[in-house]
């Protein structure tokens, strides 16, 4: 008794110290152990105690029956039962162990996995949060270029909208000059080609500026690049309208040049119209100073350009570097993207494996269900079995109440063994009934059957009845006792069991629903994962492609820069041809200025001597109508002239042939100078007797800068030339006149 109540209470400490999902196998395992068929039940022990009984029984009288076994086998039964029990504790032990530690490891292994996947987490958001922070920088840096850009692109439209409107104004101003003076024309003229010159270069200049300002911001957006077209469009625009007001002007300077033709033939009429060229030759002077002063302002402003053109450059560096390192940011980002790909991958490979250990589980748990239906069975079998107890508990009352009148019948046996007879025939009878009983519960009375025959047989001897009913009634108490105490603790355990097999049950419920939350929650994260790596994966393409995106219009921007290099370079050798070209014309116009001022001198030369002369052809003149009058009026003049010959002879007495010759051609320059100014009377008439369409053509051609040369050239030549003939028509009428007044004073 002793024994089997330790180690009741050693089991139940061992369960107590083990988890409370590790109580339930061993508990259920130790039910089964008890109910299994090899093991014998309640009725076949009180069986082998009635055999124990018999078989103590059996010495006292003397051996007569060879039915009862020996006292050994109850040992051996216990020795079995001990041996047949200890392994498969051993085992369940172990299993609960493995068990155990394999949700143990599995829970390690979620929660790793559970820190890893935050981790990834993590990593994501802040590649996420980088990503976002590269993004807006870009954009940032985008927005700044577009707005830059367009601030310049505006600035640079309306400087060319207010150039336009300038020259506009210019224009107007050129108009009305011309129409007002047309002699300033030509001047103005070509103080406004400078100007236009110094505006083009300044819109050269505006058309770089706005050139750089558009290679910056094509680096953020080619929607801008339509706008540079049509900025570019409106330069072409400019350069024709520049090229028709060029065209205009000199159109209008060929009509100016062939007015001023006109009044040049004017001019040699009334030379006294030249004192006011001089003051425009002055007004010129100061024009050409106000254009030196505005060539310096150009410079500086040229200068302020390329200041300017320095700091866009130093801004584009400055630019290219933030593009540089965000390149780099973007780089580090697909780094750490692969990365926490490659970790991803890994958490894959792990996430698979975690749901094979979760089959695994699953398996396991389907084989705890099966072990839980399988003790479910056994606790069914062990309430059938406690019912069974409880019947043999009524039947062990009706036994006690039997075993009561058995003393009483012993006692009586004394008296009369008539008693111990009919007694006898009713133990017969009772014992007929209870092996009837005993056989619907599993023959649990054929030991008491036995024994009762045995008595029945043995009734000659009371000695004997007696001891083995005192035998029997010591070992009927000592089954009863252990009856109750097994009972009881069969009733404890079956009590214990059925709260820890609810506890269990609900125990196993929650964690089942724990693991299927746990595996959905887990399924869920990992499709996240999945989603979290596509967007991530799409984000990377995106990375990709703004990268690709920005390399391509780096190398556009890069080729723009270039073009736009070339352009800069252009207009620079361009600049430095109309500079040279500037300087060559204004050393024309000194040239032309010094020409000018000496044809001023010679033409106040020609007036004087062209005065003299005319009043020496008016004399003349006088002179030869009075001849044509008649010979008596011509000797009369001759005689007239004489004296004055002959006073200009004998004033000038002394003198030498040379000078005598001097004076002749004095005379023929002023005989010539007479003759030209006929001439040219004749020629003026005949001229405007010709076409004025062939006129405005000749004076076209003659007014344009080639034309313009070489008829001042040829003027010259032939002013020599006419110079040259009337001298000598001069001296030959002089010499005929003093040859005519000669001949007279000869024959006198």
């Amino acid at each position: 008794m002793a024994s089997k109540i330790n180690r009741t209470g050693a089991s139940e400490t061992t369960l107590s110290k083990s988890s409370p999902g590790s109580l339930r196998v061993p508990k259920l395992t130790r039910i089964t152990t008890r109910s299994e068929p090899n093991t014998p039940s309640p009725t076949q022990h009180s069986r082998l105690s009635l055999d124990r009984s018999s078989a103590n029984s059996k010495p006292s009288s003397e051996k007569r029956s060879p039915k009862v076994p020996t006292p050994p086998e109850k040992t051996q039964t216990r020795s079995v039962k001990g041996s047949e029990s200890q392994p498969r504790l051993i085992q369940m032990k172990e299993d609960l162990r493995k068990a155990n530690e394999l949700i143990a490891s599995l829970e390690n292994e979620k929660v790793k996995a559970l820190e890893e996947l935050k981790q990834l987490r993590k990593d994501a958001e802040e590649a996420s949060y980088k990503l976002e922070e590269a993004l807006k920088a870009h954009e940032k840096a985008e927005e700044d270029f577009e707005i830059s850009k367009f601030e310049a692109v505006e600035a640079g439209i309306e400087a060319v909208q207010r150039k336009e409107e300038e020259m506009k104004k210019e224009l107007e101003n050129v108009k009305k000059q011309h129409a007002s003076e047309a002699s300033s024309a030509l001047l103005s003229a070509t103080r406004e080609l400078e100007r236009v010159s110094q505006e083009l270069a300044a819109a050269n200049d505006a058309k770089s500026k706005v050139q750089s300002e558009a290679h910056d911001a094509t680096k953020v957006a080619a929607i801008h690049a339509e706008k540079v077209e049509i900025l570019s469009s409106e330069l072409i625009r400019l350069k024709a309208l520049l090229d028709s007001t060029r065209e205009k002007e000199t159109i209008s300077n060929k009509e100016i040049a062939s007015k001023l033709g006109a009044e040049i033939v004017v001019l040699k009429r009334e030379l006294e119209n030249a004192r006011s060229f001089e003051e425009e030759l002055e007004m010129v002077k100061e024009e050409l100073q106000s254009v030196k002063t505005a060539e310096t302002y150009a410079q500086g402003s040229g200068e302020e350009w390329r200041n300017k053109a320095e700091e866009l450059e130093e801004q584009l560096e400055e630019a290219e570097e933030v593009k540089r390192s965000a390149l780099v940011s973007l780089v580090s980002m697909t780094k750490q993207l692969e990365e926490s790909n490659g970790r991803l991958h890994d958490m894959e490979s792990e996430v698979t494996d975690l749901k094979e250990k979760i089959r695994l589980l699953e398996t396991v748990v389907a084989r705890k269900k099966e072990d839980l239906e399988v003790s479910e069975e056994r606790l069914s079998v062990a309430e059938e079995e406690l019912s069974k107890a409880e019947k043999l508990k009524n039947e062990i009352e009706t036994v006690k109440e039997e075993k009561n009148q058995a003393l009483k019948k012993e006692r009586d046996a004394a008296s009369s063994v008539q008693v111990l007879l009919e007694e006898k025939n009713k133990l017969l009878s009772e014992l007929e009934s209870s092996k009837e009983e005993e056989e619907k519960s599993k023959k649990a009375m054929e030991s008491l059957a036995s024994a009762l025959h045995e008595v029945s047989c043995e009734a000659r001897e009371l000695r004997d009845l007696k001891l083995v009913m005192k035998a029997t009634s010591d070992k009927y108490e000592e089954m009863l006792e252990e009856a109750r105490q097994e009972i009881d603790v069969l009733v404890s355990a079956v009590e214990q069991t059925k709260k820890e097999f609810e506890s269990s049950v609900v125990d196993w419920e929650t964690r089942e629903a724990g693991l299927v939350s746990h595996v959905k929650k887990f399924d869920e994260e990992v499709s996240s994962m999945g989603k979290e790596m596509v967007r991530l994966g799409n984000l990377v393409k995106r990375t990709k492609e703004e990268a690709d995106a920005a390399w391509k219009k780096e190398s556009e921007m890069r080729d723009g820069l270039k073009e736009v290099e070339d352009e800069v370079v252009y207009l620079q050798e361009t600049l430095r041809e109309e500079r040279a070209e500037r300087l060559k014309l204004n050393e024309k116009m000194l040239d032309k200025e010094t020409e000018f001022q000496s044809v001023v001198r010679e033409n106040d030369l020609l007036r004087v001597k062209q005065e003299g002369s005319l009043k020496r052809i008016d004399e003349l003149e006088e002179a030869l109508a009075k001849k044509h009058r008649g010979e008596v009026s011509e000797s009369e003049k001759e005689y007239d002239l004489l004296p004055n010959v002959v006073e200009f002879s004998e004033e000038n007495g002394h003198r030498s042939g040379a000078e005598e010759k001097k004076d002749d051609s004095r005379v023929e320059v002023e005989f010539k100078m007479w003759e030209s100014c006929e001439i040219e009377k004749k020629e003026a008439f005949h001229k405007g007797k010709e076409d004025p369409k062939e006129e405005v053509e000749d004076e076209r051609e003659k007014t344009s800068p080639e034309n313009m040369k070489e008829s001042r050239e040829e003027q010259v030549v032939n002013e020599e030339k006419e110079k040259k003939v009337k001298k000598k028509t001069l001296f030959g009428k002089v010499g005929n006149l003093l040859k005519k007044k000669g001949a007279p004073v000869n024959q006198r």
